[in-house]
């Protein structure tokens, strides 16, 4: 008896040293006080799940996600189903489907633990994030949303200096009012109320 007793002792102590394996979790690894979750090998959502759960942060890796898009200045508004990177917590990519992306060149990384933020980009349009599944792979509306984008960027966009303008003016407020400064007649400054320049006004004058 004394040496079954024996046996099963050696054989608990022999699992218990026993090396946990991050790319093939047992259930009894997660509880061991040696887990370490930042060694984890992340595959798919289950992965997701202990690691959040773990450290209250979404590992590394590449999400579908629902993009909420709204465009202040156009009134454009829609969601879409598109690819996001995560990188130490943070939100730091949107991926387009033809290679473009939007990330910290247009806007500051936000932290995603809750597994949503909004945010405001460079040029002014809300962006409301929502994590889904691990591992990518959704681009059924990415085209959409790449062309929303790019027809409020032009509706935006001086044509004159490339500034930002409203959408319901030709050019921006610095090229409107540099236009309205130049005299028709002459090309000389004038006064952006008046018609004309004061010499051209003159002359049109004199003419009469």
């Amino acid at each position: 008896m004394k040496k079954v007793y024996f046996i099963v002792i050696i054989i608990c102590l022999l699992a218990c040293k026993r090396e946990i394996d991050y790319s093939n979790l047992q259930e009894e690894d997660i509880n061991r006080e040696n887990f370490d979750p930042y060694l984890m090998v992340i595959t798919d959502d289950y992965d997701v799940e202990i690691f959040h759960n773990m450290t209250g942060d979404y590992p590394d890796g590449t999400y579908c996600a629902e993009v909420e898009y709204y465009n202040p200045n156009t009134g454009t508004r829609n969601t879409y189903t598109l690819n996001v990177d995560v990188e130490d917590g943070d939100l730091t990519v949107i991926h387009w489907p033809n290679g473009g992306w939007l990330d910290e060149t247009h806007f500051s990384p936000e932290n995603i633990s809750y597994g949503e933020i909004s945010f405001i980009s460079d040029r002014g349009c809300e962006y409301v994030v929502t994590l889904g599944d691990y591992g990518g792979g959704c681009y059924s509306d990415g085209k959409q949303l790449q062309n929303d984008v790019n027809i409020d960027i032009e509706d935006t966009t001086c044509p004159n200096c490339g500034g930002n303008k409203d959408v319901y003016e030709d050019l921006c407020y610095s090229c409107t009012e540099e236009r309205e400064s130049v005299c028709p007649r002459c090309g000389s400054y004038k006064i952006s109320f008046d018609e004309y320049c004061n010499n051209c006004q003159d002359e049109l004058t004199n003419e009469e």
